[in-house]
């Protein structure tokens, strides 16, 4: 297996050298050869565990995920099994000698946090549980061939304790049914807060170790706030019932989402510049960005209005433009980049076309509170209706109880759609009376930005106006459904005819 994984990374080899799936049959093979259930051994262990992580990040198969999870629940009853020595439990063999011992304990603390978090990717619940073992942690000595700041033992420490009190604990809230919304505020404030050592946090790491170990973590630590807030980030963007504001009470897990995804684009991109060959060999680094797009594409589709919005479309031009550029580096790229091109002209398009208010061939959803009349008419013609359940009553400020982090994506996500925007004005709602904007409208003044540590990447010339919008556009003098402007919050306004100015006011 670590042959078959070698071929692929080795740049002296192909992209996709054949020899990687003939070692890796030949692995499998192998392991066929072998009576696991009879004589396991912690080396049968470890092969297992790197034909994981090859299903995982290399391979292209279409099941490959699926075989992934099987072959995981087989590898956790074999890990805890007795005839393996059971590398759940502490206790060892008085006759095994300390570096078997470490090795025994860096395989079983790899297999919690991948078994963790392959179960949260396909919504399962985990094979190991941390209540179950008291296997100790490893060593995590520095590496003696590299500088100690980029020394690989940073990341296993910090990806070890991440799983222990923010991974497991996100797991187990979701594999139960019924969970809380306010449970799912205060894990991600969990996460949110969990420390994170200063090397993974170097900005300009040019080593190839270092954007390893920054681009791994990055992964590791969305992906967990990704799969948090998916489900709530689906209800927010389902339906027009609700009407979709900084009130909606599911829009910090929009946020998160949006947030999340934008990390993981940049955090391939920064990897790319510097190490572009062996970036496009990961699969797995480009299967997380492809999802990436999907999540901001659909925002952008379901409500344009949003200040989430063209600070998206940013990001959906930098994703294009390092689709574009692994075209030539990578054969199977060829395969994703219509797919990716079409999801960002179809976003595009939705979002000009609603920019200039005209109709919109999708589901867009309602940004003011309005009462639907044509449920009263129906109560009053049919004694017994059927009438939809009420949507969740909006609160206040659902930001309120939400991670600070999140209020300022919001606020930057404004000053970069400034950018694309430069001849929109400031809300007047935010001068004299406020109670004379709509509900939507209470963040006044706009939330303040931590500009000594920004939380978006940063905006590249090329993708910073991918519109090239330097002018008032033609308004199409269609009537839309969307009324109300905006301050300086979660939205930055609905359609609306002003008669004054020949364009729409969003700021």
């Amino acid at each position: 297996m670590i042959l078959a994984i070698g071929c692929l990374i080795d740049l002296n080899r192909p992209a996709e050298s054949p020899d990687a799936e003939k070692y890796h049959m030949l692995a499998r093979a192998a392991l066929c050869e072998i009576p696991v259930l009879e004589d396991t051994t912690v080396e049968t262990v470890t092969a297992l565990y790197y034909e994981l992580w090859f299903l995982l990040v290399f391979s292209n198969q279409k099941n490959s995920m699926d075989q992934a999870w099987a072959l995981m629940g087989l590898t956790a009853n074999l890990a805890q099994s007795p005839l393996s020595s059971s590398l759940d439990r502490n206790g060892v063999k008085s006759k095994v000698i300390p570096e078997e011992v470490e090795n025994r304990r860096s395989l079983f603390w790899e297999l919690l946090c991948l078994d963790s978090r392959l179960a949260l990717s396909l919504g399962r619940p985990p094979s190991f549980s941390v209540k179950h073992m008291d296997c100790s942690r490893p060593m995590y000595s520095p590496d003696p061939t590299c500088d100690y700041s980029e020394s690989s033992h940073h990341y296993q420490k910090w990806k070890h304790s991440f799983y222990v009190d923010c991974l497991y604990p996100v797991v187990d809230a979701l594999s139960q049914p019924g969970i809380e919304y306010s449970t799912v505020l205060e894990l991600d404030i969990q996460v949110r807060n969990f420390p994170v050592p200063e090397p993974l946090q170097k900005q300009n790491a040019t080593s190839r170790t270092m954007l390893l170990q920054q681009v791994s973590f990055t992964m590791a630590y969305e992906s967990v706030l990704l799969q948090l807030h998916r489900t709530y980030f689906m209800r927010a963007l389902s339906g027009p019932e609700e009407a979709f504001n900084k009130r909606h009470r599911y829009a910090p897990s929009v946020v998160a989402v949006w947030l999340g995804a934008v990390h993981m684009i940049a955090a391939v991109e920064t990897m790319y510049q510097y190490e572009p060959e062996l970036t496009a060999r990961i699969l797995g680094y480009w299967s997380n960005t492809f999802s990436a797009v999907v999540a901001i594409a659909l925002l952008v589709s379901r409500a344009p209005f949003t200040c989430l919005s063209p600070a998206g479309l940013q990001e959906l031009q930098r994703a294009r433009l390092l689709y574009n550029a692994v075209t030539n580096a990578h054969p199977r790229s060829s395969e994703i980049v219509p797919m990716l091109d079409i999801i960002i002209t179809k976003a595009n398009n939705i979002f000009q076309r609603w920019y200039h208010g005209q109709d919109v061939p999708t589901l867009v959803l309602r940004h003011e509170d309005e009462h639907d009349t044509f449920i009263d008419e129906l109560i009053r013609m049919d004694p017994n209706p059927f009438v939809p359940a009420p949507s969740p009553p909006p609160t206040d400020d659902s930001f309120k109880t939400a991670h600070p982090l999140l209020t300022q994506c919001i606020a930057e996500a404004h000053e970069r759609a400034k950018i694309m925007f430069p001849m929109r004005k400031p809300c007047q709602c935010s001068v004299g009376n406020p109670t004379s904007c709509p509900p939507s409208h209470s963040w006044t003044p706009p939330p303040p930005i931590d500009r000594s540590r920004p939380i978006l990447p940063i905006l590249h010339a090329e993708i910073a106006n991918p519109f090239g919008f330097d002018a008032a556009p033609v308004i199409v003098p269609i009537t839309s459904q969307y009324a109300g402007s905006n301050s300086v919050n979660f939205e930055l306004g609905a359609l609306h005819p002003n008669t004054e100015q020949s364009w729409m006011g969003w700021f």
